[in-house]
C-alpha cells in the first residue's frame, strides 16, 4: 500500500515540533489534509494549525508559521507556505511524483488502496423494497449506491456483508394479496369495487392471469384466498426483483425475511431486553419505547393496544440480530422519506448497548427521470412509474449505474435519458469509457510498431517532465485519497467525480502530446504513464460496476 505522502510530511513536521517542545506530547491531532481547489495553492493543504490553536493558546497563523519553518527542511517538499488565517499549503517535488508513478507501476494498482477498515465487519442493508411491485428507478439509485459502497469498503480494508431485508408479513403484502384477488375476480368477469388504495399497476393483472394460466389452486374463502395470493404474488415479484438486480450487477449475501425475526424468537428477546433496562413501559394498554432518553424525539409504540407489534419493534430486533452476527458497523440505505425514522432507530441502537455511531444511515433522494425534455412521474400504487428494467433496457447497465452516481445520494437527481444514450463526450459515462478505449488503442498501435508494451518497469520515468504529465501523475496517485475519503464519508459518488476529472486531464494531454514518436526512451516513459492511468481508470470503472471497453 502506498503510504500517503502528505500525511508523512505532516507527521515528520509534528515529530520535529514535539522534539523541539513546540507541541505537547499528549496532544492528539485529528487534522485534515485536502487538495486545494486552485492549483496555485500547491498540491495539498492542511488545517493542523487550527487544530493546535486551542491546545497551544496561540493564533493559528503564528503556529502555521512555526510549522512551515520545520517543513522547509523536508526533502519531499518543493515549497511550503502559509495561506489565509493559518492554512499550510505545500508543493511536492517533481521527482517524488515520478517515483510514486514508478512504484504503482511496479507494485500494481493495489499500491493505491488505503487500509481504512482494518478488517472491521460492516453490514450494508440496501434496496429492501417491499415485494409489492417492480423496482423503479428510485430503487435503482439505492441499489447502485449500496453496491458501489460495498465495493468501496471492501477495497479499503473492510469485511463487507450485503443484505436485503424483505417485509414479507406486513399490511402492504396483505394489500397486494387483496389487489390480486380482486383482479382475479375481474378477469373471471365479476364486477368488483377496486379501491384507489390498492395496487393499480398492470403487473397485478399479469399475476392474476398467471394464476389462471397455470391453473393455480386458490382457497375458496375470501380471507384465505387473500392470504394465499399475498404470498403467491409477493414471491413472483421478489423473483423479478432478484432478476432485475442481478442484471443490474447487484447481488446480496443474504435475503433476510422479517418473518424470520418472529420465528427465531429475537423479537421477544428484544422486548425483554428493553423491559429489563427500563426503556420499555406500558401506557394506555400499549407498550412504548423511551426514545426521549436518547434523542429529541417522542416516545414510540412497540406493541399497540390491540396486541399487534409495530414495524419499529421488528426493526429493533433486526438490528440486534445484525449485531449478534458480529458486525461492527451497520449501514442502512433508505429512501429520503424515511428521514424522520432515523432518531428513533439511533435511540434503539443505544438502548441495545451500542454506540449510535455504529449505525450509519444514508438517505437516497428522489430521482426524476427526464425523457423527451419532460419529467416522468412515479408511483407504485397508481402504476405510473418507470421501472429500473425499462431504463436498463433503454440506456444499458453502464450508463444507468454511472448516472445514478453523478450526484451525492442525498441530493435530488435528474436522470436525463436522452443524454445517457448519446455516444459523444457530452455523455459522462461515454467520456470516461472512451478514455480507457483510447489508451488501449495507443497500446495496440505501439505493439504494431514493434514496441514491447508488457515490460515497462525499466522505462526512464524521469523523462516525464511536461507539466500535463506531472499533473496526470498527481491525479493518478490522488486515487488513493479519493478511495479513503469516499470510504470514510460513505460517499461513492466521489469516485465518479474523480474519474470524470481524471479523464478530462488525459484527453487534454492526448490532444497536445504525441505519445508515439522517434525517441523510444520517451515513448516508453509515456507508455508507462498511460499504462498506470489505464489501470486506474479501469479499476475505478470496475469499482462502480461499469465496463472498461478496449474499443469503442
Amino acid at each position: 500500500m502506498l503510504r500517503p505522502i502528505p500525511a508523512k510530511i505532516i507527521d515528520e513536521c509534528i515529530n520535529k515540533a514535539r522534539s523541539d517542545g513546540l507541541i505537547p506530547t499528549d496532544v492528539k491531532l485529528n487534522f485534515i489534509i485536502e487538495t486545494p481547489r486552485e492549483e496555485g495553492f500547491g498540491d495539498y493543504s492542511t488545517n493542523i494549525a487550527f487544530i493546535l490553536a486551542p491546545h497551544l493558546r496561540k493564533k493559528p497563523i503564528d503556529i502555521a508559521r512555526q510549522l512551515v519553518e520545520s517543513m522547509k527542511g523536508s526533502d519531499l517538499c518543493e515549497s511550503v507556505s502559509v495561506a489565509g488565517p493559518g492554512f499550510i499549503n505545500f508543493l511536492l517535488k517533481d521527482s517524488l511524483w515520478q517515483k510514486l508513478l514508478h512504484k504503482v507501476a511496479s507494485e500494481g494498482i493495489g499500491a493505491l488502496y488505503p487500509d481504512v477498515g482494518s478488517s472491521r465487519n460492516v453490514l450494508i442493508e440496501f434496496v429492501s423494497a417491499n415485494p409489492t411491485g417492480p423496482l423503479h428507478i428510485g430503487h435503482g439509485r439505492g441499489a447502485a449506491v449500496g453496491d458501489v459502497l460495498a465495493n468501496l469498503l471492501e477495497r479499503t480494508g473492510y469485511n463487507v456483508g450485503r443484505e436485503y431485508y424483505i417485509n414479507d408479513a406486513g399490511r402492504q403484502i396483505r394489500t397486494l394479496g387483496r389487489s390480486t384477488y380482486l383482479r382475479l375476480k375481474e378477469i373471471k368477469g365479476e364486477t368488483v369495487d377496486y379501491a384507489q388504495d390498492l395496487y393499480q399497476g398492470d403487473y397485478v393483472r399479469d399475476i392474476a392471469r398467471r394464476v389462471i394460466d397455470e391453473n393455480i389452486s386458490v382457497p375458496a374463502g375470501e380471507e384465505e384466498a387473500v392470504e394465499f395470493l399475498a404470498s403467491y404474488a409477493s414471491s413472483i415479484i421478489m423473483d423479478c426483483i432478484k432478476k432485475d438486480l442481478g442484471d443490474f450487477g447487484v447481488t446480496f449475501d443474504k435475503y433476510f425475511l422479517e418473518s424470520a425475526l418472529y420465528e427465531s424468537g429475537i423479537v421477544d428477546e428484544t422486548l425483554n431486553i428493553l423491559k429489563e433496562r427500563g426503556i420499555a413501559y406500558e401506557r394506555d394498554n400499549a407498550l412504548w419505547f423511551k426514545t426521549s432518553l436518547y434523542e429529541k424525539d417522542e416516545d414510540r409504540v412497540l406493541i399497540k393496544s390491540d396486541g399487534q407489534k409495530t414495524y419499529f419493534t421488528s426493526d429493533i430486533a433486526y438490528h440486534l440480530d445484525k449485531y449478534k452476527r458480529s458486525f461492527d458497523i451497520l449501514v442502512d440505505i433508505w429512501g429520503s422519506d424515511h428521514h424522520g425514522y432515523i432518531p428513533r432507530l439511533r435511540a434503539s441502537v443505544q438502548a441495545l448497548g451500542r454506540n449510535k455511531e455504529d449505525l450509519k444511515v444514508l438517505l437516497i433522494q428522489f430521482v426524476t427521470l427526464i425523457k423527451d425534455g419532460k419529467p416522468v412521474g412515479m408511483s407504485t400504487r397508481s402504476g405510473e412509474f418507470t421501472t429500473l428494467r425499462e431504463v436498463m433496457d433503454e440506456v444499458g447497465r453502464d450508463a444507468c449505474r454511472f448516472f445514478f452516481l453523478m450526484r451525492k445520494s442525498d441530493a435530488h437527481l435528474e436522470f436525463d435519458l436522452d443524454l445517457a444514450k448519446r455516444t459523444s463526450n457530452e455523455n459522462p459515462v461515454y467520456y470516461v469509457q472512451y478514455a480507457h478505449a483510447r489508451i488501449e488503442s495507443i497500446f495496440r498501435n505501439a505493439r504494431e510498431a514493434g514496441i514491447d508494451t508488457e515490460k515497462l518497469d525499466d522505462a526512464d520515468y524521469t523523462l516525464l517532465t511536461v507539466k500535463e504529465e506531472l499533473d496526470l501523475i498527481r491525479w493518478i496517485t490522488r486515487y488513493s485519497n479519493v478511495l479513503e475519503g469516499s470510504a470514510r464519508n460513505l460517499e461513492p459518488h466521489r469516485v465518479t467525480f474523480y474519474l470524470m476529472e481524471l479523464v478530462g486531464r488525459f484527453h487534454s494531454y492526448y490532444n497536445k502530446t504525441r505519445v508515439l514518436g522517434n525517441d523510444i526512451g520517451l515513448v516508453r516513459a509515456r507508455l508507462l504513464l498511460l499504462a498506470v492511468l489505464r489501470d486506474v481508470i479501469g479499476d475505478g470503472l470496475g469499482l462502480i460496476g461499469v465496463s472498461a471497453p478496449v474499443k469503442m
